[in-house]
């Protein structure tokens, strides 16, 4: 992240009896994302959104399961791709 130096993800966790579960909420992938990954990318919150995460309504959580800003992004270090465009022989 570009814009902020500590960010916070989308998820959600539950106790069940003595277990824990966790899950991370994905969108679709913005333009920087889709090259490496096309079908989805981490839930990023901006920062005046943590609160309406924590708190909100359905809606509200519905509401922020968006892609986060191209502009406010870099992708660093390797980068595999997860789709081949040609057959391998």
């Amino acid at each position: 992240m570009t814009d902020q130096p500590l960010f916070a993800i989308a998820s959600f966790w539950r106790s069940v009896g003595d277990k824990r579960y966790f899950a991370i909420m994905t969108c679709n992938a913005n333009e920087l994302v889709a090259p490496i990954y096309p079908k989805a990318m981490i839930t990023i919150l901006q920062p005046d959104d943590h609160e309406r995460w924590l708190t909100g309504s359905y809606n509200d959580v519905l509401a922020l399961q968006r892609p986060y800003f191209t502009d406010r992004m870099t992708v660093r270090g390797p980068v595999f791709p997860t789709r081949v465009s040609t057959p391998l022989v």
